[in-house]
């Protein structure tokens, strides 16, 4: 039986025989198993913009024509309800913190320029002189872009000269 590698967690894994040896892209950890599903549905998504366009309507004139449904489903599935009130926590604690971050840069924000100001020109070209954080500021200066949280994640702390963080929980930095 060959083996594969499975493009998410990079594993190799051996296909099930059972009628997917030839089409099982995945090793079937619980991980990769959501990842794929996510890739499938944004891609249905991507092929098919027009699916969900419009949809509040039809909705709203089904559960007018079934008054007091969502009333008795919710007191039929009491589950459900526990389910859907932690998911929305998850989702208002991840708002508020991303929220917070936001806030946090913008109170930083007169400092961080003072000391950019007093740094040397800055030349982007040259990835030797361009800090990450000058990089992560200057692309925040686009307000529709939403690629600084991205680089944000991807930079460790340690890289960050320019911002101390002796009083923020965080370890000293150093700058070498």
């Amino acid at each position: 039986m060959t083996t594969r590698r499975c493009p998410y967690c990079h594993n190799l894994f051996v296909p099930t025989p059972r009628g997917g040896g030839k089409r099982q892209k995945i090793c079937g950890q619980l991980s990769c198993k959501k990842a794929l599903k996510a890739e499938n549905n944004a891609r249905w998504r991507r092929e098919n913009p027009a699916s969900c366009l419009n949809d509040y309507p039809r909705v709203k004139q089904w559960l007018d024509q079934h008054p007091g449904y969502l009333k008795k489903y919710r007191a039929d599935h009491p589950k459900y309800v526990q389910s859907n009130r932690e998911a929305q926590g998850r989702r208002d604690r991840w708002k508020r913190a991303r929220l917070d971050i936001q806030a946090r840069i913008k109170e930083q924000l007169p400092d961080i320029t003072k000391q950019l100001r007093e740094l040397p020109v800055l030349d982007i070209q040259a990835q030797k002189t361009a800090q990450p954080l000058e990089m992560t500021l200057l692309l925040a200066s686009f307000p529709h872009l939403d690629i600084q949280i991205q680089i944000a994640k991807s930079i460790p702390l340690g890289h960050n000269f320019i911002i101390p963080t002796e009083g923020d929980g965080h370890a000293k930095q150093t700058g070498s």
